[in-house]
C-alpha cells in the first residue's frame, strides 16, 4: 500500500513538472510568434510608407457626376483700376491646391399654389399686414402700419420665401441720433427674433460666426464706427457652416446673404434673406493650380470683391472657399481667395476651365 502511495505520489509530480516544461515552451514559441508577427507587420508598414514615398498611389479620379458646370456670376468689381499684385504672404509662395474639390448642389424650389397664402402668413407674424402688393409674379410687397414714423416694407418671394425688408429710417431723427441704440449682443438676440418669426433661421447657421457690426450715418450712408459710443445703428451679420471644412463666401468678405440693420429702441430698420440650402448631393471636379488661378487674377479674369487702395496690391493670404452670391445657382463651387493690404479681397473660380459651360 505504501508502495503504491508512493508511485503514484512520483506519478503525480513528473505529470505536473511535464505540464509546467510544456506551459514553459508554449509561452516561449508564442511569444516569439507574436513578436515575429509584430515585427513583419511594422516592416510591412515602413515598406507601404516608402513605397508612398517613392511610388504614391495616385488619387481617385474626380467623378464630375453633374457634367459641365454653370459658371459662378459675380456682381461688379469693387474697382475698376488695373491692379498690379505681388505676393507677400507668409511663406512667400502660393499654397498647394488639392487636385480636385466636392461641388455640392444646392435645392431647388419649385412654385408652390399656396405660396401666397404661405407668404402672407409669415409676413403678418412680423407685423407687415397691410398688403399685398403685387411686383412680379414671385414677388409680392407688405407693410408695417405699426411702427411709428417709421414706413416700413418687406418684399417676399413667394417660391423660396427669400425677403428684403426696408424703411426710411435716415429721415427718422429718433433713429439718426443714435441714443437708446441696443448693445451689440442685444442686437444679435433682436436680429434671431425676426428671422424666428418669418420662420427663416436656418438650421446651417454658424451661431459662432454671426457678427454685429458698428455703423455711424455720415450723409445719408453708413460708415464703420469705433465704438458703441459713436454708432447710431449696427448690422448683424449671419454665416452658414463651413462646408467640407472650408469657408462659405459671399458677393462681400464682410457681409453674407442674411443680415439685419438694427436700430434705436431695437428697432428693425434694414433686412436681407437670401438663403441657397446646400445639400448632401456632391460630385468631385478637378482644380487649377494655384498658381495657374493666381495668373489669370493678374490677367483681370478674377472679382474684386473689395479694395480702397491704390493701384498695388500686397497679397498676404490666399486660401480655398466655397462661393454663394445673391443670385440663384445650382451648385456650390470652390473659388480661390486672395486677401491682402486696404481691404482688398479677390475671388477666382477654382474648377478648371474644361468643366465649366463657357
Amino acid at each position: 500500500m505504501h508502495c503504491s502511495l508512493n508511485f503514484s505520489y512520483t506519478q503525480y509530480m513528473f505529470t505536473l513538472s511535464q505540464a509546467s516544461y510544456d506551459t514553459k515552451e508554449i509561452l516561449k514559441w508564442g511569444g516569439l510568434f507574436i513578436a515575429g508577427a509584430v515585427v513583419i507587420i511594422l516592416l510591412l508598414r515602413f515598406l507601404l510608407f516608402v513605397k508612398e514615398v517613392i511610388f504614391p498611389t495616385p488619387p481617385p479620379k474626380p467623378t464630375v457626376a453633374f457634367g459641365k458646370l454653370t459658371p459662378q456670376v459675380f456682381p461688379k468689381n469693387a474697382t475698376e483700376q488695373t491692379l498690379v499684385y505681388s505676393l507677400n504672404t507668409l511663406t512667400g509662395t502660393l499654397p498647394k491646391l488639392p487636385d480636385q474639390a466636392k461641388v455640392f448642389k444646392i435645392q431647388a424650389y419649385t412654385p408652390d399654389l399656396l405660396g401666397l397664402s404661405k407668404a402672407k402668413e409669415i409676413v403678418t407674424s412680423a407685423g407687415f399686414t397691410q398688403g399685398p402688393n403685387k411686383i412680379s409674379d414671385t414677388l409680392f410687397e407688405w407693410s408695417d402700419p405699426n411702427t411709428a414714423n417709421l414706413s416700413r416694407k418687406i418684399k417676399i418671394n413667394i417660391i423660396n420665401y427669400d425677403f428684403n425688408i426696408t424703411s426710411d429710417y435716415l429721415n427718422n431723427p429718433a433713429i439718426t441720433s443714435g441714443q437708446g441704440l441696443p448693445d451689440q449682443n442685444k442686437a444679435i438676440n433682436d436680429a434671431q427674433d425676426l428671422l424666428q418669426s418669418l420662420n427663416s433661421l436656418p438650421s446651417d447657421i454658424d451661431q459662432t460666426k454671426t457678427q454685429a457690426n458698428l455703423f455711424s450715418l455720415k450723409n445719408g450712408s453708413l460708415a464703420s464706427a469705433t465704438s458703441l459710443s459713436n454708432a447710431q445703428v449696427i448690422r448683424v451679420v449671419f454665416h452658414q457652416q463651413d462646408v467640407d471644412k472650408f469657408p462659405i463666401y459671399y458677393e462681400k468678405p464682410d457681409s453674407s446673404n442674411i443680415n439685419v440693420l438694427i436700430g434705436a429702441g431695437d428697432k428693425i430698420l434694414e433686412a436681407g434673406y437670401i438663403h441657397q440650402a446646400i445639400t448632401d448631393e456632391f460630385s468631385t471636379y478637378p482644380l487649377k493650380t494655384a498658381q495657374q488661378i493666381y495668373d489669370e487674377l493678374k490677367q483681370g479674369k478674377g472679382y474684386i470683391a473689395s479694395y480702397n487702395g491704390s493701384a498695388n496690391v500686397s497679397i498676404t493670404n490666399v486660401f480655398l472657399a466655397y462661393y454663394i452670391g445673391s443670385q440663384p445657382q445650382e451648385y456650390l463651387m470652390p473659388v480661390l481667395v486672395f486677401e491682402g493690404n486696404n481691404n482688398f479681397a479677390a475671388y477666382v473660380p477654382a474648377i478648371t476651365d474644361g468643366w465649366i459651360n463657357k
